[in-house]
């Protein structure tokens, strides 16, 4: 597997990650709300949405199709209840730019980092002990949901095809019930909400999984 790459704001916070392994996690719930959308925030995040461009079809019990113009089908996960990493598969002065962040740690053997990360989270008792892992898929709104919507830790890598640049990719776990199949909530909607963030963020998260200078490599811009 080819290395991830995490990108940080202060030497610090990069000095931080290798020497001691420390994670900060944020809920999906803090994507959704965060001021800076489409950089670092999704007001998306956590939603698989499909909308075909020629409309929704439904069928009733009586047979009769309809075709509903313009309306959205949105399958939401708990979002204050799923924590997420965020790393790119890319190493690029672009993003570093985009994201403000002339620090980037480079993990070498991101198999370790998993390994390390599935350990800590099995002994916090809150949490579901399964760690999802993986590159984050970028969806067109036409794209048909299948049997995705059921699942919020397939819902939790699906993110809006703009984004696509940033090649993202993440760490996923969640308190326990969190992935639990069709914990989700439905909803069928005219156009664009006037406001989907979540208006609780949760808790953040920290992990501290140890020493990670064997794995890591720092590179400024």
């Amino acid at each position: 597997m080819s290395s991830i790459f995490k990108y940080l704001a202060e030497r610090a916070h990069a000095d931080a990650l290798m020497e001691k392994g420390q994670l900060y996690l944020n809920t999906l719930a803090h994507f959704r709300s965060y001021e800076e959308t489409e950089v670092r925030g999704d007001v998306h995040d956590g939603q698989l949405r499909y909308q075909p461009s020629g409309g929704l079809t439904l069928t009733k019990s009586s047979g009769e199709v309809l075709t509903l113009t313009d309306w959205q089908f949105r399958a939401s996960v708990r979002t204050a209840d799923i924590f997420v990493y965020c790393m790119s598969r890319d190493k690029s002065e672009a993003l570093a730019r985009e994201f403000d962040c002339p620090f980037c740690v480079e993990i070498t053997d991101p198999i370790r980092l998993i390994g390390r990360v599935n350990r800590h989270v099995r002994l916090r008792s809150r949490l579901c002990h399964e760690v999802h892992h993986g590159p984050v898929e970028y969806r067109s709104l036409e794209a048909e949901p299948g049997a995705d919507w059921a699942l919020p830790e397939r819902v939790a890598f699906i993110k809006p095809e703009p984004y696509g640049r940033q090649n993202e990719y993440r760490i996923v776990f969640g308190n326990k019930g969190a992935f639990d199949v069709e914990n989700v909530e439905l909803t069928l909607q005219k156009g664009e909400p006037e406001n989907t963030g979540d208006p609780s963020r949760g808790e953040p998260l920290v992990l501290t999984i140890g020493d990670l200078t064997r794995i890591a490599r720092l590179h400024q811009f």
